[in-house]
């Protein structure tokens, strides 16, 4: 590992947003992740916060997000944007879409055009849903900016405790292939996990915000371990950088990712 250091000044970032996974179990572990991004955010500004699903346990209660999201991420949330998925223990009990709306999502999927990215949320609990399939066709075919960035909660590659969802990977993966995404987020998993490139796309598993779990290696496999931590990706007019971040603001892993 190394210490977190800003990106220089000289080659301006032009999208910079802190990613976190399964954020549900409220406590002195997620904050100790919100404090941590609080810190970086204090030296390099950031733009908004991606939550990859999770968000409350255990099904979803929208009354609980104040524990989980509001109040842990207050400081960073002044200012930058929140952009959401749901996981599956967000949509029990008939509470995805209450817990939806009080996050401010468009929709259960939703496309946010952020300058050169575009950011599509997916609703993974529903990976076979027709109608999502044929909108995120028609959101990535029609797609003009650089960068396509996908966040499905369930991770079509995984090699951690759950594995990979093959529900995920069957719906989306063709069509993030066919369309050129180059980089897809997941949660669910607890732990932090960044694959090869296959057929260009990487895939990063996020979920260590609030609890880890034992991970492991597949053959897709680049970079595996179980930190509690978020992801930091910085936007450049010619790459994406990711990192892997932890408590104390020490990088696990750094991978740049070219158009």
């Amino acid at each position: 590992t190394q210490a977190w250091q800003p990106f220089p000044a000289d080659d301006p970032v032009q999208l910079h947003l802190a990613v976190v996974g399964d954020v549900g179990d409220s406590g002195s572990r997620l904050r100790a992740t919100a404090k941590a991004i609080d810190e970086l955010a204090a030296v390099q500004p950031i733009d908004g916060l991606v939550l990859a699903g999770d968000n409350v346990y255990p099904s979803g209660d929208p009354a609980r997000l104040p524990a989980t999201v509001f109040e842990p991420f207050a400081q960073l949330l002044r200012d930058p944007d929140l952009y959401a998925v749901l996981g599956n223990h967000d949509v029990m009990d008939g509470n995805a879409e209450g817990q939806a709306a009080a996050l401010g999502m468009p929709g259960l999927w939703c496309p946010r055009p952020l300058g050169d990215v575009r950011l599509g949320g997916l609703d993974a609990s529903r990976a076979g849903d027709a109608a999502q399939q044929a909108w995120l066709e028609r959101t990535l075919a029609g797609a003009t900016e650089r960068w396509r960035i996908v966040v499905p909660h369930h991770p079509p590659y995984s090699a951690g405790y759950q594995g990979s969802s093959l529900e995920a990977r069957e719906a989306f993966v063709p069509l993030f292939e066919r369309y050129g995404v180059q980089l897809a987020i997941s949660g669910h998993d607890h732990d932090y996990q960044r694959s090869v490139p296959i057929n260009g796309v990487t895939y990063v598993v996020t979920g260590g915000a609030a609890g880890t779990r034992r991970t492991g290696e597949e053959d897709f496999t680049a970079v595996s371990f179980s930190w509690h931590h978020f992801v930091e990706l910085a936007v450049f007019r010619d790459r994406l950088v990711i990192r892997a971040v932890n408590q104390d603001r020490r990088v696990g892993d750094e991978a740049t990712i070219l158009p």
